[in-house]
């Protein structure tokens, strides 16, 4: 039986997991967008919270694509917090039964291991806003109605890499980088894999929290092992790190924090997917 089409809104169509899920979707999704991006099938609105019910017609998936990760706390409420709160009330309303919320791992700050048991903590306003939403996102849940959560580590775009790329755009300029020695185990994951994880939720629903990360976390030997440059590692003791840690907690933060997603709880592992994450790094233009 052929699949239904047009069963699955995805607000937020400029952000890049919402690029990467429209060929994954295919004719199964509309996006809504506040600038028009090109997307098929892609209504442009003013505000994401004032949806007209008619978009919800058919909709059986709402995807929220939609957040901020720096600004005031306000904007955090209003974008993080209220606007998904809204998103969730009018698809309910309009019959939806199922809505996937993009949810991030600063719901647990500094926690170096995260799986299904690890307690939220978060430590800036973006984490809290976060953990927020999807507190009183799965309140909203019920037998009609049912609610994931997908939190997600550092999410890099493959073209350009983010954050990601800075860091190594530096590493081959200095060609030489503190590192502490026993490397670092940090859950990172591009754009086009957690929406190829978000496809897969709308085939294989799994309400409440759910956790993705790709396979490989990244480590500063592998990193170096997979780009061309020859890059060396400054292994700093750990003395040096807990003194970064006190003087310079963000970028210590940054460089130096452990952060891995256990395997039996990371769903892109669950899924079947390959890692991306060193392919990406060995072919990354680092202008």
């Amino acid at each position: 039986m052929a699949a239904r089409r047009d069963n699955i809104l995805v607000v937020g169509g400029g952000s890049r997991i919402a690029t990467s899920l429209a060929p994954l979707l295919g004719e199964r999704a509309r996006f809504i967008s506040r600038r028009p991006s090109g997307l098929p099938r892609e209504i442009a609105v003013e505000n994401y919270d004032m949806l007209s019910q008619q978009m919800f017609d058919g909709i059986e998936y709402v995807v929220n694509c939609v957040g901020v990760s720096s600004g005031d706390a306000a904007l955090m409420q209003r974008v993080n917090v209220d606007m998904p709160l809204a998103l969730a009330r009018s698809a309910r309303a309009a019959g939806a039964r199922r809505m996937i919320h993009i949810s991030s791992f600063s719901v647990y700050g500094a926690a170096r291991l995260i799986d299904e048991r690890t307690p939220a903590g978060p430590t800036s306003d973006y984490g809290r806003s976060k953990l927020t939403a999807d507190t009183r996102l799965l309140a909203l849940a019920d037998d009609r109605f049912a609610i994931t959560t997908l939190r997600l580590p550092l999410i890099y775009a493959p073209d350009s890499l983010g954050k990601l790329g800075q860091l190594l755009k530096l590493w081959t300029r200095l060609r030489l980088l503190p590192v502490p020695a026993a490397d670092v185990s940090r859950a990172m994951i591009s754009a086009d894999l957690s929406a190829s994880v978000v496809a897969r939720l709308c085939e294989d629903f799994r309400p409440g929290v759910q956790f993705a990360a790709d396979p490989m976390p990244f480590t500063y030997v592998q990193a170096a092992a997979a780009r061309s440059e020859t890059l060396f590692r400054l292994p700093l003791p750990a003395v040096a790190i807990r003194t970064a840690e006190r003087v310079a907690p963000a970028i210590a933060a940054r460089l130096f924090a452990d952060s891995h997603l256990a395997d039996a709880d990371n769903l892109a592992i669950g899924y079947g997917f390959a890692s991306q994450l060193y392919r990406d790094i060995a072919h990354a233009v680092l202008r």
